[in-house]
């Protein structure tokens, strides 16, 4: 079962580095949000900051087999998908410039891997009850 844990945390730790790389003016993301409100801009980035933060915490709990990492993984794997989607569908966050290919790629790459951990920390959490 350890080695199990282990692997649910590597894939929150690779889900968070996919997050990570996907910063603005950073080597994938390119879009302009200069029209975005400062509340609204810094708002989403501290809920961004935040999931990865506590993306970090899941990974810990996981390999030390918390009581609550299951769960706590469950709900990032869900905050994942949720940003994911509502980007890929055009829904915030709204920018002038077109969303690229490889960034259109990747977060549809970044929106399998969240369902997969997803699924993956389920099934461990039923195997383990």
């Amino acid at each position: 079962m350890q080695d199990t844990m282990i692997f649910a945390s590597l894939l929150v730790f690779f889900n968070v580095t996919l997050l990570t790389i996907l910063v603005p003016g950073g080597p994938i993301e390119n879009r302009d949000f200069s029209k975005l409100t400062g509340v609204l801009f810094w708002g989403f980035n501290l809920f961004l900051i935040s999931l990865g933060i506590v993306s970090f915490i899941a990974c810990y709990l996981l390999l030390v087999s918390h009581s609550n990492a299951i769960l706590v993984t469950q709900i990032i794997a869900v905050l994942y998908f949720i940003v994911y989607i509502i980007d890929l569908a055009g829904i915030f966050p709204k920018s002038p410039t077109k969303m690229s290919k490889p960034l259109m790629l990747l977060e549809v790459i970044n929106t399998s891997m969240a369902v997969f951990l997803f699924l993956f920390v389920t099934a461990i959490g039923h195997v383990g009850s």
